[in-house]
């Protein structure tokens, strides 16, 4: 099946609840990592994932369609992942830390950089991917914090007008430099993660946090 990558429409589902699509989005993260976009295959998959080949295209019209469904699995496990920590921790400093550290431990994990990756390299062709990916991954990020942050506020902890502002400000200042190089594959700079946290969450808390007598 040829399909113009330019007018491609892809739909994505909010459950992909059947067993069976669960074991094919299994099966294909392993071939997509292991091969990488452009060699894996449906055959591949189809093996993989113990399924005839009618059965994968039952569920998924091809090659790209299949991408974005794993993709949109992929960012929402990610984001899922964000905050869990922080909300319920009464001391906004250490919240705001812990908040950082999950950020930068899932944005430089391995296996995520690598989907990153792919989906940076496939993007061009297959243009929909580009919003699929952040619709589904960095904004629900965003929002996640956002809505951390508008609590907070609420509680009294920070003074924030904007949260979706403050979140985006919150995550340049806290990243640092370690999933640019990862992802270049260079040698990364002599500060380490914690150092960018540490203050960063110090000069976002200079610009939001609640001056106490």
């Amino acid at each position: 099946m040829t399909r113009d990558a330019n007018t491609l429409q892809i739909t994505t589902r909010d459950d992909l609840g059947t067993s069976k699509e669960r074991q094919i989005l299994a099966a294909a993260r392993k071939v997509f990592m292991q091969l990488g976009y452009g060699a894996a295959s449906m055959d591949a998959i189809a093996r993989q994932a113990g399924v005839s080949k009618a059965t994968l295209y039952t569920h998924f019209d091809g090659k790209d369609a299949l991408f974005a469904a794993l993709i949109v699995n992929e960012c929402r496990d990610f984001a899922d992942q964000i905050g869990r920590r922080a909300r319920d921790e009464p001391d906004i400093r250490l919240a705001l830390r812990s908040l950082a550290e999950d950020f930068n431990n899932l944005l430089c994990n391995d296996e995520k950089l690598a989907m990153y990756r792919m989906v940076v390299a496939e993007t061009p062709r297959f243009p929909a991917l580009g919003s699929i990916f952040y619709d589904s991954g960095p904004k629900v990020m965003i929002d996640r914090i956002a809505d951390l942050l508008r609590r907070a506020a609420e509680r009294g902890l920070l003074k924030i007008p904007d949260a979706h502002v403050a979140a985006v400000q919150f995550i340049s200042l806290v990243r640092g430099d370690s999933h640019l190089t990862r992802i270049l594959g260079v040698t990364p700079s002599m500060s380490m993660p914690s150092d960018y946290i540490d203050s960063g969450v110090d000069l976002f808390l200079a610009g939001y946090g609640i001056k106490r007598d």
